[in-house]
């Protein structure tokens, strides 16, 4: 029942966020076109600060684990690959096509991997879920404004898509950092408070707006593909990667963090860059709602049966 529990508090203020976004619309405080507009400077101006913060302030003080974070990033670009294969088979709109891929490759690490780690391993975890969001996350941007921007029915080529991708905010953010900690370019400590508070805001922001501009009436419309993506993101992606990593010699410490990889709800992040590059945003704000609410099950059967088995 620990674990429940564990993925219990770890999804709640998610959930929490949302549901105020929802009221504050449903009270007529805020419309729904200020909540789009919210959403996109959240988008525009928060996430980039965010990815700014994940960059540069990343705890690197540590011996790289070559074997593990090789395979997390070799196996997400084959994730990556084989969904870009698949998904425009069985998904006929390009709107749709991106967003799946999006929701389904890209996991919310950033806010899930050290509480969870740290509940199961305590401190000794950090360095690991340290090097997942360190090389994982930049690949997790990128790659999104690459599949979302391929899946566009307004890019028709590919300088036009190197272009948005280069000038992408998230891109940018995550570029800054990158550029701050080669130079060590120190940051003023004037300044990096502000940073870190509004980096800090921008997923509660994204989530309300969320909250407030879900349609839930919607839900119908998109409910085989709905249930389908969350099933294969929630289910059989970390199902089937967890038992490929139990080929190679890791760590139960290192298996666990691999799995948070691919079975961690859908990053936040997926939503207003949906909104704001041509992608169906209410599918995507559907997928990252119901692989929140359906980790808190999810994750503590993961947990709570691999545990059981001696297997993390």
């Amino acid at each position: 029942m620990e674990s429940f529990w564990i993925a219990f508090y770890a999804v709640l203020p998610f959930l929490l966020y949302m549901a105020f976004g929802a009221a504050v619309q449903k009270m007529g405080i805020a419309n729904e076109e200020f909540l789009n507009k919210l959403n996109s400077v959240a988008f525009k101006a928060f996430f980039p600060l965010l990815m700014f913060k994940n960059v540069y302030w990343v705890d690197t003080d540590f011996v790289l684990n070559v074997r593990y974070v090789a395979f997390a990033i070799i196996s997400l670009f084959f994730v990556i690959a084989l969904l870009m294969l698949i998904v425009p088979h069985v998904i006929k709109t390009n709107p749709q096509r991106g967003v799946i891929v999006q929701g389904i490759y890209r996991s919310n690490i950033v806010l899930f991997a050290i509480p969870l780690a740290e509940n199961l391993y305590g401190a000794q975890s950090h360095l690991l879920a340290t090097m997942i969001v360190a090389f994982i996350v930049p690949i997790y941007n990128v790659m999104a404004v690459i599949v979302l921007e391929y899946f566009s029915n307004a890019t028709s080529n590919k300088w036009n898509l190197l272009k948005k991708v280069a000038t992408n905010p998230l891109i940018l953010g995550v570029a800054t950092g990158v550029l701050f900690r080669a130079l060590h370019i120190p940051v003023p400590v004037f300044l990096a408070e502000p940073i870190t508070v509004f980096a800090n805001m921008a997923t509660p922001l994204a989530l309300f707006a969320l909250g407030g501009t879900l349609k839930l009436k919607m839900v119908k419309h998109n409910l085989l593909t709905l249930a389908a993506t969350c099933a294969v993101k929630m289910v059989l992606l970390p199902l089937v990667l967890f038992m490929v990593i139990l080929l190679f010699p890791f760590t139960p410490m290192e298996r666990f963090m691999l799995l948070i990889m691919y079975a961690t709800p859908t990053a936040v992040s997926s939503f207003p860059m949906a909104q704001t590059l041509g992608g169906d945003a209410t599918l995507a704000g559907q997928i990252v709602v119901f692989t929140t609410a359906t980790s808190i099950f999810t994750l503590f059967l993961f947990i709570f049966v691999l545990r059981l088995l001696a297997l993390i």
